[in-house]
C-alpha cells in the first residue's frame, strides 16, 4: 500500500489561486490518466457555478494543512485496521490531492492500479477535515476496493431499476467494510447534528419510498451525494444500503454477499424493503395473535386494557404483508399483572413463525424493543425465558443480557430472569 499526500505541491502549486492549467500539469504529475478522468467526470455540471467556488474556498493554507495532518495520522494506523479484511497488505495507492469536485473519497483505477483518491476541496467543504471523518472516508473507499477485489463489483447497470439496486448494494457494502475497519458496527461518518437517529426513526418510510421509486422507474438521486436530499437530509442511501446488507449477513457471509448476482440482490432487497414493524391495537390484536395458534384463547382482559392504555405495547413484524413475528412491551406502570421495579420496561413476548426462524428477526424484533425502551426513557429492562431455551438465552446474551434467577415458577415451569441496563 502507497500512501500519497501532495497537500505541500497543492500549496507551491496554486499559492496565486487557481488556475485549471496549472491544475492540469499538477494532476499528470500524479499520473497522467488523471486530468481527463477528472475534468470527464465533472462535465454534466457547470464548472463555474458548481465547480470552482469550492475550489477557491479549500485553497486556504490552514485548512489544507489541517486535513494533511490528519490524513497522515490515519495513514500511519490503517495496516492495523486492513487485517480485519484483508488477508495480507492490499496493493493500493490512497492519493491526497486536489480534485475538481469530483468526491472527498474515490475508490477507482490509476495505470492499472486499485487507487483511492481522497479529493482535499470536497473534504474541505463538507467540514470531514478531522481524524475520525476522514478515517472513515477512507476506510469506506478502501471497502469498496474490497468488493472489487473479493466480489462481484462491476454489475451492468443497462437500466435505472439495475443502477439504483446496484448502487445502494455496492455502497451498503462498502459502509459494512467501514464499520468492520473501524470496529463499530453503528459507525456512520455521516452522522452529524442526529442524521442517524433520523434515519432509524424513519427507516421504514425510507425503504418504501425507495422501493416505490425503483418500482416506478424513478431517480433515486435524492439519496446519494451531499448535494442531494432525501427530506432535508442527505447521504440517506448510504444508512439504507447498509441496513440492506446487514439484513443479508443474517444469511449469508459477507464475501457471499459480496458475489452475489443481480437476480438475488433485487428480491432480496424487494423483501426487505417489504419488511415492516407495526405497533398494533386491541381492534387488530385478536386477529394477528391467530397466527399463533390463539383462535382459541381469548385475549387477556388485562392485556386488552394495557394496550388500550398504551401500558402494554405490542409490535408486529410483517413481510409483504404477512405476520411474520411479534413482540410485547410492558411499561413500569405499577398495575400490570408483572412486578416491575421502577424505571424498568419487561419485554412480555417475543415470537418469530417457525418457518422464518433463524434468518436474524428475533435481533431485528429485540434491537427494535430496546430502541423503543431507549425512547421511552426506561433504565432497565428485563425478560423471561425458560432455562432450556438455548436459542432464546443464546440472542439475549448477545445484547447484554444478564441472568438472575427468577425465584419462583409459572404453570410452564421454572424461568430465567434476564436484566439489561439501558443506560
Amino acid at each position: 500500500m502507497k500512501v500519497i499526500n501532495t497537500s505541500d505541491k497543492i500549496k507551491t502549486t496554486f499559492k496565486n489561486g487557481f488556475d485549471i492549467n496549472l491544475w492540469r500539469e499538477y494532476a499528470a504529475e500524479i499520473s497522467k490518466e488523471l486530468p481527463s478522468k477528472c475534468e470527464n467526470d465533472i462535465k454534466n455540471y457547470d464548472y463555474n457555478k458548481d465547480v470552482l467556488p469550492v475550489i477557491e474556498l479549500a485553497l486556504n493554507e490552514e485548512k489544507i494543512d489541517l486535513v494533511s495532518e490528519n490524513f497522515q495520522l490515519v495513514a500511519d494506523k490503517l495496516n492495523e485496521n486492513l487485517s480485519k479484511l484483508f488477508k495480507e497488505e492490499p496493493d493500493i495507492d490512497i492519493i491526497l490531492y486536489l480534485g475538481l469536485c469530483n468526491g472527498a473519497g474515490w475508490a477507482t483505477t490509476l495505470d492499472n492500479k486499485n487507487t483511492v483518491l481522497l479529493g482535499i476541496e470536497k473534504i474541505i467543504e463538507l467540514n470531514w477535515c478531522d481524524e475520525q471523518n476522514l478515517s472513515g472516508l477512507i476506510l469506506h473507499e478502501i471497502g469498496h476496493l474490497w468488493h472489487k477485489l473479493n466480489g462481484n463489483f462491476d454489475i451492468p447497470t443497462f437500466t435505472k431499476r439495475r443502477k439504483a439496486i446496484t448502487q445502494l448494494y455496492c455502497e451498503g457494502i462498502a459502509m459494512v467494510c467501514e464499520q468492520i475497519l473501524c470496529g463499530d458496527d453503528e459507525f456512520y461518518h455521516q452522522n452529524k447534528d442526529g442524521w442517524l437517529n433520523w434515519c432509524y426513526e424513519h427507516e421504514n418510510e425510507i425503504k418504501k419510498e425507495y422501493l416505490r421509486r425503483l418500482d416506478n422507474k424513478e431517480s433515486v438521486q435524492d439519496f446519494f451525494g451531499d448535494w442531494c436530499f432525501y427530506n432535508g437530509h442527505s447521504d440517506v442511501g448510504y444508512f439504507l444500503g447498509c441496513r440492506f446488507i446487514r439484513y443479508l449477513m443474517k444469511r449469508y457471509s459477507l464475501k457471499d454477499i459480496a458475489n452475489m448476482k443481480y437476480k438475488t440482490i433485487n428480491k432480496s432487497f424487494t423483501e426487505f424493503a417489504s419488511i415492516v414493524i407495526e405497533r398494533l391495537d386491541v381492534k387488530y390484536y385478536n386477529k394477528c395473535s391467530n397466527i399463533w395458534n390463539m383462535k382459541n384463547q381469548p385475549l387477556a382482559e388485562t392485556w386488552r386494557k394495557e394496550i388500550e392504555t398504551g401500558k402494554r405495547l405490542v409490535f408486529i413484524y410483517k413481510i409483504n404483508g404477512e405476520f411474520i413475528g411479534e413482540g410485547a412491551l410492558v411499561l413500569d406502570t405499577g398495575d400490570s399483572d408483572y412486578t416491575i421495579p421502577k424505571k424498568r420496561v419487561y419485554v412480555s413476548r417475543m415470537i418469530v413463525k417457525k418457518e422464518y426462524q433463524n434468518r436474524g428477526i428475533g435481533s431485528e424484533i429485540l434491537k427494535f424493543l430496546i430502541k423503543k425502551a431507549k425512547e421511552m426513557g426506561f433504565s432497565e429492562m428485563t425478560i423471561g425465558v425458560d432455562k432450556d431455551n438455548v436459542n432464546a438465552l443464546h440472542l439475549y446474551r448477545k445484547f447484554g443480557f444478564t441472568e438472575v434467577l427468577f425465584d419462583g415458577a409459572d404453570e410452564n415451569g421454572e424461568y430465567f430472569k434476564l436484566m439489561k441496563k439501558i443506560h
